[in-house]
């Protein structure tokens, strides 16, 4: 009787113990809430075209350039890619000349982009446009626009025509003619914005954002400026470097992945969300002896990046058209106002989060993954007259792997934000954050 008692005791007691412990473990209701991991979204991928006007340094066979629209449409189909195409206005008479509206429609109907490329030449009459020096007056460069602009809309229609890679317009004029157009997005960075951008942060900018009216402040943002969003893409793919620095597969293979490196910083730290935005271009003119690196870098991002996923579940980069990419970016601004996409301008530092990166592949190339053990992240990058620099990552916490096979002996370690010290190749200690690493 006694001993049914005192279970019957433990029993209450264990209960009221197991109650306590369960009000103690839930947080109280005016504490605040723990920070929830958030998702930044896939990296977005733009693959650029601009159409080129028939001068003697892209030259003059329209049906060469037909052909080239024709395999990059059939390329970008294969892969799933969406296409953002750039015309300048004469292209769209010979388009009508030779019956090809069909071409235009195709793209069209795979839902690719198709908007007006501007080089400094107005209409005096069918395939007689002149060529303006780039000091022409504010009446001429009106007229630019419009002949250009009426040449596209007469084939493609106004609904369809998105924006504008602008050239003959200088700061602030810029939005003005962009206001009177209607045009919201410009893709590319424009020279002198791209040698900017190259010279000062090692790659163009990784977000989308709406660019000052400011002379000379390229890469400024300017939230007041609510004409249009800047989505930056890269310069023709080829082995020709260019004023804003090599245009090489590797290089732009490079610039993936750091910008890749930075996005996994934000989704791994939980940091509030951003429009991501990575873009290759080629041109018409300039396609066909570029047409291996070109599918080379689809094949490369597809087996790699595009609908592939982390461990923790998201998705790495997708495929988008300019006008996806601005709709997501207007649906962050309503979600997120008064919070900057992008920023920088000369004498501040630099705007993202490893500022060591850019100096340490400022020479380099992608060349390779390497298989270092599992759960182990590692890509090799080359550079001429040095010896290459590896970056690495675990996916799993810290981890110690032997790197001799790659290294021999002593390895410098860097951390990409001015840290770095010296590891045994033996025993190299790999984070989740970042190393980049190279012979001592």
């Amino acid at each position: 009787m006694i001993s049914g008692y005192f279970k019957i005791l433990a029993q209450i007691f264990l209960l009221v113990v197991q109650v306590a412990l369960l009000i103690l473990g839930c947080s109280h209701p005016d504490e605040p809430e723990k920070q929830k991991i958030t998702s930044q979204g896939p990296i977005n991928i733009i693959f650029a075209i601009h159409i080129e006007p028939f001068l003697p340094e892209f030259g003059f066979d329209y049906g060469e350039r037909r052909e080239e629209l024709y395999w990059l449409r059939n390329l970008a189909l294969t892969h799933n890619a969406k296409l953002t195409v750039s015309s300048n206005g004469e292209f769209l008479e010979f388009v009508e000349d030779s019956g090809d509206q069909q071409l235009i429609q195709s793209y069209l109907n795979e839902g690719f982009n198709w908007g007006t490329h501007i080089h400094p030449l107005w209409r005096r009459g069918r395939h007689d446009w002149v060529l303006e020096s780039p000091g022409a007056p504010e009446e001429t460069i009106r007229r630019i626009w419009q002949d250009n602009i009426d040449a596209v809309n007469s084939i493609v229609g106004s609904e369809n025509n998105y924006g504008v890679a602008p050239y003959q317009c200088a700061q602030p004029f810029l939005v003005e003619m962009m206001k009177q157009h209607g045009f919201s997005i410009q893709t590319a960075l424009t020279e002198p914005a791209g040698v900017m951008a190259y010279e000062n942060l090692g790659h163009y900018p990784f977000n989308p954002f709406r660019p000052s009216a400011e002379v000379g402040k390229y890469l400024k943002e300017d939230l007041s400026q609510t004409q249009y969003v800047l989505i930056p893409h890269y310069p023709q793919l080829e082995p020709n470097p260019g004023p804003s620095g090599p245009r090489s597969l590797g290089t732009n293979q490079k610039y993936f992945l750091m910008e890749y490196i930075e996005w996994l910083h934000w989704q791994r730290n939980g940091l509030p969300t951003k429009v991501w935005v990575f873009g290759i271009a080629t041109h018409d003119c300039y396609n066909n002896p570029n047409r291996d690196y070109i599918e080379n870098m689809l094949i490369w991002l597809d087996e790699n990046f595009i609908g592939k996923t982390i461990p923790a579940g998201e998705i790495i980069a997708r495929y988008a058209s300019a006008t996806e990419v601005a709709h997501q970016f207007l649906e962050w601004e309503n979600k997120h106002p008064g919070e900057s996409s992008f920023s920088w301008e000369e004498g501040e530092p630099y705007p993202y989060t490893y500022p060591d990166m850019p100096i340490l592949l400022s020479d380099a190339e992608y060349d390779t993954t390497i298989d270092v053990g599992d759960s182990i992240v590692c890509y090799k990058f080359i550079r001429e007259g040095a010896s290459p620099i590896y970056v690495l990552w675990s996916w799993s916490g810290e981890r110690v792997i032997d790197f001799s096979s790659q290294i021999s002996d002593q390895i410098r370690v860097l951390d990409g934000k001015g840290n770095q010290y010296t590891s045994e190749a033996k025993t190299l200690k790999v984070t989740e954050e970042p190393l980049f690493v190279e012979t001592k």
